[in-house]
């Protein structure tokens, strides 16, 4: 190509450029997906808060479908993020939109992390999430009988501690949402869980429970292997898969052609355990 005409070709194409609206250059937003609310768990101040940042500040942002599409189901999302940073993205807001788009109430959980806090710390904060769910359901067009949770990683390790350690209803509190039972109705653990506590071996009282692999992520598939030989020997209801391929943090994996049938697979599931109608499950 020569010099001149080289030149007009890269000219064409600026001003090309520069004549196209510069809004639509821009990636724009979901449609029809307004800002979401932040609603604090302890508005008059977490339990060993130790500031007043949004770091120390638990919360949940709600995520709520259309009332033709409402199935009554909420869940708490606790992203993962090994409690040093949680994977809001990945983990949080894109799978609580795909709850959201199949019917189900999703909030995603702002767990407090280190340095500033302990997993311990994190495990109240779902727990509460969890109570805050339950006494608020009229509001947020959900099932209290119908309220589970769903980690990913160290989230997953949250949502295993709260469920072992689930804090009893206090009917003559002052704190409504301290009224009602933390025990969520069922479970969903993305790579990665904690282990059951030895007190737990005989008469454990845990809700039903879905789990998601991969055998490239031996790390973790162990000691999820060995929570599902746990539950199997309680007899709690669980279903689990664990796939041949598929590296640590892979969230929903949507777009994947194998993985990303895995929310698929745990929506079916949670069909078919009756988590979704409020109708008797025969």
């Amino acid at each position: 190509m020569q010099p001149k005409t080289f030149f007009t070709v890269v000219l064409f194409a600026v001003l090309l450029f520069a004549a196209f609206p510069a809004q639509a250059r821009e990636q724009k937003p979901i449609a029809n997906d307004p800002p979401q609310r932040l609603i604090e768990l302890w508005p008059k101040g977490a339990p060993g808060a130790t500031g007043t940042s949004d770091e120390d500040k638990p919360a949940i942002i709600p995520y709520l479908p259309a009332t033709a599409q409402n199935s009554g189901a909420g869940i708490l999302v606790c992203p993962g993020g090994a409690f040093t940073n949680r994977s809001v993205d990945n983990e949080g807001v894109l799978i609580a939109q795909w709850l959201k788009a199949h019917g189900i109430a999703a909030f995603t959980l702002r767990y407090r992390i280190r340095p500033l806090y302990t997993p311990n710390d994190a495990t109240l904060d779902g727990q509460r999430g969890l109570q805050y769910l339950r006494s608020h359901a009229d509001e947020f067009h959900i099932d209290p009988n119908r309220i589970g949770i769903i980690g990913f990683s160290a989230g997953s390790e949250l949502a295993s501690m709260a469920v072992y350690k689930p804090l009893p209803a206090q009917p003559q509190s002052a704190d409504p949402v301290e009224r009602v039972p933390s025990q969520p109705n069922f479970m969903i653990l993305a790579y990665g869980s904690s282990r059951m506590p030895d007190q737990l071996a005989n008469g454990a009282i845990l809700p039903p429970t879905f789990m998601f692999c991969t055998a490239e992520d031996m790390g973790h598939l162990r000691g999820m292997l060995e929570l599902y030989s746990n539950l199997l020997r309680l007899k709690v209801p669980v279903e689990s898969h664990f796939f041949a391929n598929g590296e640590h943090g892979v969230g929903f994996a949507q777009g994947d052609p194998v993985l990303g049938e895995w929310p698929n697979l745990m929506f079916n599931w949670m069909r078919t355990s009756g988590f979704l109608t409020a109708a008797p499950h025969i």
